[in-house]
């Protein structure tokens, strides 16, 4: 009886050590997931990706095209989309603002001029602040956040920040920063691809291109150079524990924005954080995809489970000796 009472609190230590060793989170090694197309329309709608990713065992890439041609620049209206990475546990839509400290994320933005994307007038085409794309880490701030490789003394004078979707004059097409599909024609469609880099457990770096170009500060009054490039930013927010989301939010029209080709590559934190989509004003695609991230085994379980396997043995053993034993 006693050697069985023994190997009971024997299964028990050893159930609980193995818990105890077993790591709360793991990551995955470095893994691709593509998650499709999102369609936002509103008033506001966001959402996020099931999975979890962890800066912290590797870079985290997000690549997407945007889609602006569903934005509204008639007289009192205008709307903002996000893409981007945040902490487990923040909001889908400038999931801090005025401050940092929850992760990094595409803004759009375009110029408030009434009727902005309208066409050139023909025969006269000219360069025209369509469409604004930025870095954030704080809701509400501007290119002034940007501070890698250096601060720009002026932020405001800065290269691919700014696009065209239709023509520019041939004085301004000469341009060496001037790209055709890049930064002019481009239709309002732009490739983003952010990367993320961890570079403590609550800190990193992000740089952002735009349809291959990066971004840039000018700092010597010559427009045809670009100094400060490519261009990014540091941020704040959980590293281990971050979550990829989406949004838009507008006002004065019924908007809409498309992410088409989500594709993250990056370290899966298993098991997978879960995810929420919120979704507000309907009109959302949703990819069945988006929610269909698996998580690892409950090793943790599986141990208890053994542990409470091995105490019914023992109990079941001696309680058939004792009646063997009358």
């Amino acid at each position: 009886m006693k050697k069985l009472l023994v190997l009971s609190v024997l299964a028990v230590a050893v159930g609980l050590s193995l818990l105890a060793a077993m790591p709360s989170r793991a990551a995955s090694p470095p893994t691709t997931k593509h998650y499709g197309d999102v369609t936002l329309s509103g008033g506001f709608q966001s959402g996020d990706l099931s999975s979890g990713w962890d800066l912290t065992a590797c870079d985290l890439e997000i690549a997407a095209t945007v889609d602006s041609n569903g934005l509204v620049d008639d007289a009192g209206t205008h709307a903002w989309s996000e893409l981007g990475a945040r902490a487990v546990g923040y909001g889908n839509f400038n999931p801090t603002f005025g401050v940092e400290g929850a992760g990094v994320w595409l803004a759009t933005d375009y110029d408030w001029a009434v009727d902005t994307f309208g066409p050139d007038p023909v025969g006269s085409p000219t360069l025209d602040m369509d469409d604004k794309l930025i870095l954030q880490k704080a809701g509400g701030h501007g290119e002034g956040d940007y501070n890698l490789p250096s601060t720009p003394p002026i932020p405001g004078n800065n290269h691919r920040f700014w696009f065209d979707r239709d023509g520019v004059d041939p004085f301004q097409a000469a341009s060496p920063l001037a790209v055709n599909g890049g930064t002019y024609n481009t239709g309002g469609i732009y490739d983003v691809v952010i990367k993320m880099h961890s570079t403590a457990p609550t800190s990193g770096t992000a740089y952002m291109t735009i349809n291959g170009l990066n971004q840039g500060f000018e700092t010597d009054a010559n427009w045809n150079t670009m100094e400060l490039s490519p261009a990014g930013m540091t941020f704040t927010g959980d590293m281990a524990q971050m979550q990829v989301f989406y949004g838009l939010y507008g006002y004065g029209a019924t908007h809409s924005v498309v992410f088409r080709d989500i594709t993250v590559t990056g370290c899966m934190v298993l098991p997978a954080v879960g995810g929420m989509v919120e979704l507000y004003g309907g009109g959302a695609s949703t990819p069945a995809a988006l929610q269909s991230d698996s998580a690892a085994p409950p090793y943790a379980a599986l141990i208890l489970a053994a542990a409470a396997a091995a105490i019914a043995i023992a109990a079941s053993a001696w309680y058939a000796r004792r009646r063997w034993g009358r």
